[in-house]
């Protein structure tokens, strides 16, 4: 076999621009474009078939998920690890974050719903019988959790805080259904001459697999930078 006539021969990549209203744009721009009708049609199919329609809909993936997180909690024996993700902000100081969130979170519940529904494209539905909560895809399962102020934290969590980042913005308890303790979320964040350092961690039980780990990783970076944007717009 001649691989190098084969890849002289290989026809090049297409690539395209689109041509619209006397503008030349290309496939990034595009790209942009197909995301914001996707955030779209998904804000629109949260509030034409949110609460308890939404919950019904998912009911038998719920269910799945719900067994499948327990079964995790009871393989770990206690013990947990970190989905950490971190961000550097200009602009907006960590105090400032943590006013936001406190006016915003302060119970555990997000005044405005949408905040916490449209942070992120997999928040499904807020369960409507809990006073705080969502339904959320983690490591490709549907995870239906409540979410209160963690007051208390166990040893094996609280070794996760960091004293380098002193101002708190959220510290909570993400419990299954059942009010079995699933994973908790701390998040963290220091001043800094432009703006703020912030860490956000959710610490789940030690036998979560590296695809949950990391999958949520990529998760909280999403929603954490919407919550990043909506406290900077407050503070203009």
């Amino acid at each position: 076999m001649n691989t190098r006539n084969d890849a002289q021969q290989a026809p090049p990549p297409v690539s395209i621009d689109v041509h619209t209203m006397g503008r030349t744009v290309d496939e990034s721009q595009v790209d942009q474009w197909e995301l914001k009708a996707a955030r779209r049609a998904l804000r629109n199919l949260k509030s034409v078939a949110g609460g308890q329609v939404m919950m019904d809909l998912l009911a038998g993936q719920i269910e799945a998920g719900d067994r499948y997180y327990r079964e995790l909690v009871a393989a770990s024996g206690g013990a947990y690890r970190e989905s950490r993700t971190e961000f550097t902000i200009r602009g907006l100081s960590g105090t400032a974050m943590a006013n936001w969130f406190s006016a915003q979170a302060g119970t555990g519940r997000f005044l405005d719903k949408s905040l916490l529904l449209n942070a992120h494209p997999e928040h499904y539905v807020e369960p409507p019988t809990y006073t705080g909560g969502m339904v959320e895809t983690i490591d490709g399962r549907l995870c239906r959790f409540k979410v209160s102020v963690a007051r208390e934290l166990p040893d094996a969590v609280a070794a996760f805080l960091d004293a380098s980042y002193p101002v708190t913005l959220m510290t909570a308890l993400l419990s299954l259904d059942d009010d079995t303790p699933f994973a908790y979320c701390l998040h963290q964040a220091r001043d800094t001459d432009a703006g703020a350092d912030v860490v956000v961690r959710v610490i789940y039980p030690s036998a979560a697999p590296d695809s949950m780990i990391e999958g949520h990783c990529e998760h909280l970076s999403i929603e954490f930078r919407s919550w990043i944007r909506n406290a900077a717009a407050a503070t203009r």
